[in-house]
């Protein structure tokens, strides 16, 4: 994975009274808010009708939004706010780790996987089921986690890696017990969909980007720049220091990840860089 591409992506959106607020924070917020509407409204409205996703509406009587929409209408139980934590917390480190850019991309991994497993099993097996609920999103940033640090123990004797695999054995005996086999398909496909591209990351693979076509659109603005000082010039020589310290920094996080970089390893990191792009060019 590209990690010195991330430098910037990586940092809260903004913060409040000190407090980072990332994308992960606002999906929170976002879904927090969702749970409250939903246990307002489900006795007086329709809620499953107007948001929830089903073939036969959102696709063929054209209500799209409900694709937006469907994994923010749940019902409120005991443990919601252990879930909406357990969602924060995974969430938050895995944009952390891949970038903010990235992170939306899962985000919409998550989203479409689960509309496109129930529309193929609508189309094959002529069974439609409404499909609601943050289940699935949670799950899949949870498997992504596990995927970024699969060393990490868990109380102290059980990896993430095998904390994942535990889980999803657990979760698909629910469902095969219960016969939800269209929940089953999902929940495998998302937790392949999940791991699939955090270790496309990982072995420096990019989705290829939309062209903007507004760009060729923009006036160029020019600036005057003055000139540099040669004493300013930055030299593109690395000392053994420098080496010593990048490989340090390397190391670190390989071992405990691109957030346990300070703003002053970051720093180095990325001058190290900009170092090496420029001896590139010349």
């Amino acid at each position: 994975m590209a990690l010195l591409s991330s430098f910037n992506e990586d940092r809260p959106v903004s913060y409040i009274r000190g407090y980072p607020i990332y994308c992960a924070t606002l999906l929170t917020a976002a879904y927090g808010v969702g749970i409250l509407l939903t246990a307002i409204l489900h006795q007086s409205i329709d809620l499953l009708g107007l948001f929830a996703f089903s073939l036969p509406r959102s696709i063929l009587q054209a209500h799209i939004w409900q694709i937006a929409t469907c994994s923010f209408v749940n019902l409120p139980s005991f443990f919601i706010l252990f879930s909406l934590f357990f969602f924060y917390i995974a969430a938050v480190e895995v944009e952390k780790y891949i970038g903010r850019a990235r992170f939306l991309t899962l985000y919409g991994i998550f989203i479409l996987t689960p509309i496109i497993a129930y529309v193929a099993w609508a189309l094959l097996l002529r069974e439609s089921y409404p499909l609601y609920g943050d289940y699935f999103v949670t799950v899949g940033f949870f498997i992504a986690f596990c995927t970024l640090y699969p060393g990490l123990q868990w109380l102290g004797f059980l990896s993430l890696r095998w904390l994942g695999v535990i889980s999803y054995g657990i979760g698909a005996i629910m469902h095969i017990s219960q016969g939800d086999w269209v929940d089953f398909f999902t929940l495998t496909l998302v937790c392949l969909a999940s791991f699939g591209y955090i270790r496309f990351l990982q072995s420096g693979g990019e989705l290829p980007s939309i062209p903007n076509p507004l760009r060729a659109l923009r006036r160029p603005r020019f600036r005057v720049v003055s000139k540099p000082s040669a004493r300013s010039t930055p030299t593109t020589d690395f000392r053994p220091t420098d080496s010593n310290e990048i490989d340090r920094l390397l190391d670190k996080i390989a071992k405990y990840g691109l957030a346990s970089l300070s703003a002053k390893e970051r720093d180095t990191l990325e001058r190290a860089r900009a170092r090496l792009l420029e001896k590139d060019r010349n």
